[in-house]
């Protein structure tokens, strides 16, 4: 008589059962990680945006023009003598032009919008005021609710002034 090995039922089953219990804790940590990302990367593209809008703005104290990438990607040489209600536009549109993208939804482009209190998560919003000295505001929403002043802040806001 010939002796076949094989595994028995309640062996099959914990080893399924071990299976189970490890995708499960997986599934969590991924979440995890895509969650954090997502809200560091949102971080990331509103300090972009306000430390190139601050290089622009000292470019333009020294010069008279720069270049700057138009919403289709193409470079631009933007006059500094132009008032600061285009300059948001123009703002806006490098920044577009440059790929930045909501890491919520990626098919979004950024900056969106001239809100002055964004809801959505992921979304920066980019206005300038005619204010003396103008002042640009950027701000962003990297989780829901958006806040400034909850604890921790689930946005961002930053104010940079023209002074030249």
């Amino acid at each position: 008589m010939i002796k076949i090995k094989a595994f028995t039922l309640i062996e099959l089953l914990v080893v399924v059962a071990i299976i189970g219990i490890l995708a499960a804790v997986g599934v969590v940590a991924y979440n995890g990680y895509t969650s954090s990302a997502k809200v560091n990367t949102a971080k990331s593209n509103h300090n972009t945006m306000v430390k190139y809008t601050q290089t622009v703005l000292t470019l333009c104290a020294i010069e008279n023009k720069v270049t700057m990438l138009d919403r289709n990607g193409k470079s631009i040489d933007r006059d500094c003598s132009h008032g600061s209600n285009l300059w948001d536009g123009y703002m806006r549109d490098h920044f577009v032009g440059s790929g930045f993208v909501n890491p919520y939804k990626t098919s979004e482009k950024l900056p969106i919008g001239k809100s002055k209190s964004p809801t959505e998560q992921g979304v920066t919003h980019y206005w300038g005021d005619n204010q003396n000295p103008p002042p640009f505001f950027i701000q962003t929403c990297f989780k829901s609710p958006c806040s400034t002043t909850s604890s921790p802040p689930t946005a961002q806001h930053d104010i940079i002034y023209w002074t030249f």
